[in-house]
C-alpha cells in the first residue's frame, strides 16, 4: 500500500490556466485563471452552463485546443510534468496513453466506414507493440468489459449499426484500451436516455475504480455530480467560482451562482390543486389509440402506438414518460392530427377528433396546441418572431395586423420575453428563448389544452428551471390542461399530477405521480426510477453510486 502522502499526490494539476481565442474584433478570453488538482482515484465533477468553458478546459489539458485558441498563461502538470515543456512525441504519447478524452455524441466521434473493432485496434497498436491478432483479442475483451453483449459480433459492426448507448460504450472502450491513468469525460452521456446514461456512468465509474483511474467528469447535470463525484468545481464565464467536496456543496454552496444552480436543479412541489374550479369532467379522453407505420421490409409493420388509453381532466397535467422510441411523441402528434391515427378514439370536450373532418377540425385547433421538442427545427429561420407567433392567428382568427401584433406582444410578455424580441430571427435567440417562442406560438390562440414535447431537454440548469417555473405559472394563470411528454423525471415531479409510463408503444403503468413514483408496480417503471439522478429522492441503489471520501480512498 502506498503511503498517504504519495497516494494523495495530484496526478493532474491545473495552475492559473487562461485561454484566449482570436476573433475579428480581437482576442476573447475563454478561460480565466482556472485552478484545480485531481487526486489518485478521485472523480472530480466540473459543472457549468453552456459557454462556461468546460469543453475548452478539457482540450487545453491535453494541449489540443480548437483552431484559433491559445494558452495565454498558466500551466498543466501531468504526474508533476508540465505539458507545455513536453516534446511533441511526449505529448502524443500522453494523449491516449496517460490521459484519455471521452467526448459527446459517440457516433460523430467514430469513423462511419470502419468497424468499431478495427478502430479500437488502431488506437491500441498506436500505443503498443501488439500484433493485430493480439490487439483484436484485447479489443473484443474490452468491449465485453464495458458491458457489450456478443462483443465478437459487435466488434465487426459499423457505428450506424449500434444504438447510442452502445456507441458510447465503444468510445469508452477506446479510451480505456491503452490503460490511461486519467479520464476526461466531456458530457459523455449527453443526449442518451436516462437508463442508458446511468448504465454508461455506472460502468465508467466501476471500470475507473477497478483500474485505479482518476476522472474529470464534465457535465451540466448536477444530479450526475451528486451521485458520482467526490468534489465539484463550478464554472462560470471561464472561471472556477467554487471548488468543494460534493457533500458540503449540496448542503450549502458558498457562491451565489452555485446557489442559483442548485435551487434550479431541485424539484418543486406540484403547483396547482387537482381539478381547478372543482370540475371533475375529463377534457381529453383517449381510448385504444393505435398508430401503425410500414416497416423496412415489404409486409412488415411497426406498432408505434399500441392501444393507448388515458384521460386528462380540466386544469390537470398528465406526464407521458418513457425512453426514446417508446411512442410518446407519436401520441402527441396523433392528438393534434399532425399524423393520422390508425384506429382508436380521441374525444376532446365531447368532440371525436378522429372522425371530425379536417374542415370542422380547424376551429378546434385554436383550443389544442403543441410545443415541439426542437424549437429551432420547428421555427422558420427566415421569419421574425412576430410572424412565427402570429401565424396561428392568421390561419384561425379574423384579426387586423395591429390586433395581431398587440396579441404577439401580450403573449411574449406571458412567457417573460421583451416586446422588442418580436423583431428578432430564431438564430438571434438562445435555446431557452427559442423554447419560449415555441410556447408563445402555442399560447397565442388562448388554448384549453397544450402538449409540451420534451420542453426541458438539453437545456442548461437555470434555463431548465426557468422553463419549468414558466409552465407551472402558465398552468395556474391560464388554467391549462396539459400533456407533458418527457424522459426527465425531475421535471415530472415538478409539473405532473398523473403519470403514464410508455414502453414499446404501450402504457405499462399509470396513476397519480405520488403513487407511481413511490410504489412502482411494473419492472420497467422501477427501472426508469432507478435511473433518476435527482438531488433528492435517493434510493439505496442511488446512494450506492456515491464515491468514497478522500480518507477512504487513501485507506
Amino acid at each position: 500500500m502506498r503511503a498517504p502522502e504519495e497516494a494523495m499526490k495530484p496526478v493532474l494539476a491545473v495552475e492559473r490556466l487562461s485561454v484566449s481565442f482570436g476573433t475579428p474584433h480581437g482576442e476573447t478570453k475563454v478561460l480565466r485563471d482556472v485552478e484545480f488538482t485531481l487526486a489518485p482515484n478521485e472523480i472530480l465533477g466540473i459543472v457549468g452552463e453552456t459557454g462556461a468553458g468546460k469543453s475548452v478546459l478539457a482540450r487545453a489539458i491535453i494541449d489540443l485546443l480548437p483552431k484559433g485558441g491559445r494558452m495565454t498563461s498558466g500551466e498543466v502538470r501531468v504526474n508533476g510534468k508540465p505539458v507545455g515543456k513536453m516534446t511533441e512525441a511526449e505529448r502524443r504519447a500522453m494523449r491516449g496513453g496517460q490521459i484519455a478524452l471521452i467526448g459527446t455524441n459517440a457516433k460523430a466521434l467514430l469513423d462511419p466506414v470502419e468497424t468499431v473493432g478495427n478502430q479500437i485496434v488502431r488506437v491500441l497498436q498506436s500505443h503498443s507493440r501488439l500484433n493485430r491478432k493480439a490487439a483484436w483479442t484485447k479489443a473484443v475483451q474490452l468491449l465485453a468489459d464495458v458491458g457489450i453483449v456478443n462483443p465478437e459480433q459487435r466488434a465487426r459492426a459499423y457505428p450506424h449499426e449500434l444504438s447510442g448507448g452502445m456507441a458510447q460504450r465503444v468510445v469508452i472502450a477506446m479510451a480505456l484500451v491503452t490503460e490511461p491513468k486519467i479520464l476526461l469525460a466531456d458530457d459523455a452521456t449527453l443526449g442518451l436516455d436516462a437508463t442508458v446514461s446511468v448504465q454508461v456512468l455506472d460502468m465508467l465509474v466501476q471500470r475507473s475504480r477497478e483500474l485505479g483511474l482518476s476522472v474529470v467528469l464534465i457535465t451540466h447535470d448536477l444530479g450526475i455530480i451528486a451521485h458520482y463525484c467526490n468534489r465539484v468545481a463550478v464554472m462560470r464565464e471561464g472561471r472556477v467560482v467554487e471548488l468543494r467536496e460534493v457533500s458540503e456543496f449540496l448542503k450549502q454552496p458558498e457562491a451565489v451562482y452555485s446557489r442559483e444552480l442548485l435551487a434550479a436543479a431541485k424539484v418543486r412541489p406540484i403547483p396547482t390543486l387537482r381539478s381547478i374550479g372543482g370540475s371533475e369532467m375529463a377534457l381529453l379522453e383517449v381510448s385504444n389509440l393505435v398508430k401503425i407505420f410500414p416497416g423496412n421490409r415489404p409486409g412488415q409493420v411497426v406498432r408505434a402506438v399500441d392501444h393507448v388509453s388515458f384521460t386528462i381532466k380540466r386544469g390537470e397535467t398528465l406526464a407521458l414518460v418513457g425512453e426514446s422510441g417508446s411512442g410518446k411523441t407519436t401520441v402527441g402528434q396523433c392528438l393534434v392530427r399532425l399524423i393520422e391515427a390508425s384506429s382508436g378514439s380521441i374525444r376532446f370536450d365531447g368532440n371525436d377528433l378522429l372522425t371530425t373532418a379536417q374542415a370542422r377540425f380547424r376551429p378546434l385547433r385554436r383550443r389544442i396546441q403543441m410545443v415541439f421538442q426542437e424549437p429551432y427545427v420547428a421555427l422558420n429561420p427566415r421569419w421574425r418572431v412576430r410572424h412565427l407567433v402570429d401565424e396561428p392567428l392568421r390561419m384561425l382568427e379574423k384579426m387586423s395586423a395591429d390586433e395581431r401584433l398587440k396579441r404577439v406582444h401580450q403573449v411574449l410578455d406571458l412567457v417573460n420575453m421583451p416586446a422588442h424580441y418580436a423583431e428578432r430571427f430564431p438564430h438571434e435567440l438562445t435555446a431557452g428563448e427559442q423554447k419560449r417562442v415555441g410556447m408563445a406560438r402555442a399560447l397565442v390562440t388562448e388554448p384549453d389544452f397544450v402538449i409540451f414535447d420534451e420542453p426541458t431537454t438539453a437545456l442548461d440548469i437555470r434555463v431548465r428551471g426557468q422553463i419549468i417555473d414558466l409552465v407551472r405559472d402558465l398552468q395556474t394563470r391560464m388554467k391549462l390542461s396539459a400533456l407533458f411528454i418527457t424522459h426527465d423525471l425531475n421535471s415530472v415531479r415538478s409539473l405532473a399530477h398523473d403519470v403514464a409510463v410508455m414502453n414499446r408503444g404501450r402504457i405499462v403503468e399509470a396513476g397519480s405521480m405520488e403513487t407511481v413514483f413511490s410504489d412502482p408496480k411494473d419492472p420497467y417503471t422501477a427501472k426508469l426510477l432507478s435511473a433518476e439522478l435527482a438531488i433528492e429522492h435517493e434510493t439505496e441503489a442511488r446512494v450506492a453510486r456515491r464515491p468514497k471520501s478522500a480518507e477512504e480512498r487513501v485507506g
